[in-house]
Formats: structure tokens, sequence, C-alpha cells
């Protein structure tokens, strides 16, 4: 897959996560992915998190040519990515799923989910916890 999307401009202009995601770590993406532990949805969240990319925040700040130049990322690192964060936008109720992840990123949504601006975000998008 070619990625056609402009170099210079930040993510959220193009896939619109709800803001409630933009404190949550970036392993959160896990619960998008088809299969949560598949290796190559490690790899890439891993060298994400590696260079400094350790939120939604600051995935969906980024622009394609920031993202093309992180270490040991790739062109289908960054084309999962996109996938990641439109499965996100369009099925944010997946953050009701963490029984999905490992019980340390469980535990630190499950209090993220508490922090009343998310929780209020939440609300707004329809998901009540």
């Amino acid at each position: 897959m070619k990625i056609t999307l402009p170099h210079d401009i930040p993510l959220l202009f193009y896939i619109p996560v709800a803001k409630a995601f933009y404190p949550f770590p970036i392993y959160f993406l896990r619960l998008a992915a088809p299969a949560p532990y598949d290796k190559s949805i490690s790899r890439i969240l891993n060298s994400l998190n590696e260079n400094n990319y350790s939120s939604i925040d600051k995935v969906q700040n980024a622009t394609i040519g920031e993202l093309r130049r992180v270490r040991n990322f790739g062109e289908k690192g960054l084309v999962i990515l996109l996938e990641l964060l439109q499965t996100l936008s369009q099925q944010p109720e997946l953050v009701l799923e963490t029984d999905k992840l490992d019980d340390s990123l469980r535990m630190e949504l499950d209090h993220l989910k508490q922090v009343m601006p998310v929780r209020l975000q939440l609300l707004e998008i329809g998901i009540e916890i």
C-alpha cells in the first residue's frame, strides 16, 4: 500500500482519533490490532516508544515525514500504524476491552479512564465507564 498523505501535516487532520485517547500510551493501540500479540505490532509500537512517540497524542501530532524517519520503523510499520489509528477512530469502544492487555498496561489504562477530563471526553463520545 502506497501512502499518499502529505508528508508535512500531522496525522490528526486525517485520522480523527478522539482526544480522550491522547494521553493513552502507544501500547494501547494493541487493542486495535486484529491479532493483539502479533510480533510486527510489538516491533512497531516498541520502535515508536523508543523514538519518543510514547502516547497517542505524540503520534497524532506527528507527520508522515517525521514518522518515516523513525529508526527501525519503515513503510510497513507506517501502514500498520495508520490502520491501527483508523480502527481506533472508527471503534472507540475498544477502550472497554482492556482484558486483552497485560496487567500493568490494563491498570494504567483503567487509571487514565478515571481521570476526569478523559472520563468526560469518553462520555461525550458515548462510552460509559
